[in-house]
């Protein structure tokens, strides 16, 4: 079976009742773009699924409730993921992050059931914790915490940080100690602190660049690794229920109906969780690009004019060439066509 008809078997499959966050609080202008491409302006009471978007404008805020526990405030000029995984005990686990712009976080929950956030470039676990975070376009995290403790989930170490502490991370550097500050409680200025981001890439954006691009090439292997597993999954499901009118035919009605109960119904719950997992990835290499890599080529491509002849630039199109075209080969399969709508 082709991998677009599979994906979208599986989103049609309203397997599991998938509800993962409640929309509690809009002010402004704020919209929800859906798993299945359906953008609405968000209101109370909006149920959202792992794969949803809040997208919230220029004088647009929101609050949203996790079904597993904890509230989130998305700030302004945020895009805003929503998704879920499965513990260890598989139990569901929330997890959310911003591909830019802010949010803060509180959760209280019982221990066990702690969600992961962070941005398209960084991921930390919380625990009773109230915590800020902000995305900038060049892809720099910077975690606040309020109270309880966050710790940072990087390939080489992990970084726990307590109350009043924060850290800025840089994409492709790494979280270390030396990155920790203390802070005061007053939410900073995302325009400023955003304008320098952006000001600091232009004045060497061949170093960020490579950065954004380790974090992508992650991202990318990260799918490599799923996706086997994920295919053989989707198969599999739509081989069981392809036999069901066979089932019926050879051995009749009950015989059907215990197929569907005890084969298919866990089969698909098996390549729904696998394919949610993986959606979450993806989406997440979706936004890189979309919302971080486009902006700075954009910027990029602006200066360009007055330095039309920059071996830096030069350079900079060429690696973002390159990463990008290993995202086409194994990110877009992945896309449904309310990803991207003008290329399907």
């Amino acid at each position: 079976m082709n991998r677009l008809v599979l994906v979208l078997f599986v989103l049609a499959a309203a397997l599991l009742p998938a509800q993962d966050a409640t929309v509690v609080y809009v002010a402004g202008d704020v919209d929800v773009r859906t798993e299945s491409g359906l953008t609405f302006p968000a209101d109370f009471g909006d149920e959202l699924d792992s794969g949803d978007r809040v997208i919230t404008k220029r004088i647009g805020e929101a609050e949203l409730e996790l079904t597993t526990g904890g509230t989130v405030n998305v700030g302004r000029d945020t895009v805003f993921i929503i998704g879920s995984t499965t513990g260890a005990g598989g139990e569901p686990v929330s997890r959310v992050a911003a591909a830019v712009g802010s949010f803060s976080f509180r959760f209280s929950a019982a221990v066990g059931n702690e969600p992961r956030m962070g941005s398209t470039t960084s991921v930390a676990g919380v625990r009773g914790t109230e915590v800020r975070v902000y995305v900038g376009s060049d892809g720099t995290t910077r975690y606040e915490v309020l109270e309880g403790l966050i710790e940072i989930e990087d390939a080489a170490r992990r970084v726990t940080l307590g109350p009043e502490q924060g850290i800025e991370i840089t994409p492709g550097e790494g979280a270390g100690p030396q990155n920790v500050f203390a802070f005061l409680e007053r939410p900073i200025d995302y325009g400023v602190w955003n304008a320098g981001l952006v000001e600091g890439f232009l004045a060497d954006p061949l170093p960020s660049l490579r950065g954004i691009a380790a974090e992508m090439q992650d991202l990318l292997d990260d799918i490599r690794r799923r996706a086997p597993q994920v295919e053989a999954l989707l198969a599999r499901s739509a081989e069981e229920s392809a036999r069901l009118d066979e089932i019926e035919e050879a051995d009749g009605l009950e015989a059907r109906q215990e197929h569907f109960r005890g084969t298919v119904m866990p089969a698909r719950r098996a390549a729904r969780a696998a394919f949610v997992d993986l959606r979450f990835v993806v989406l997440s290499a979706l936004s890189l690009d979309q919302h971080i890599f486009s902006r700075l080529a954009a910027e990029v491509e602006a200066q360009s004019f007055f330095e039309p002849e920059s071996r830096v630039i030069d350079e900079f199109r060429s690696d973002l060439a390159a990463i990008r075209s290993q995202y086409e080969s194994v990110v877009v399969p992945w896309l449904v066509p309310s990803d991207l709508p003008w290329r399907f």
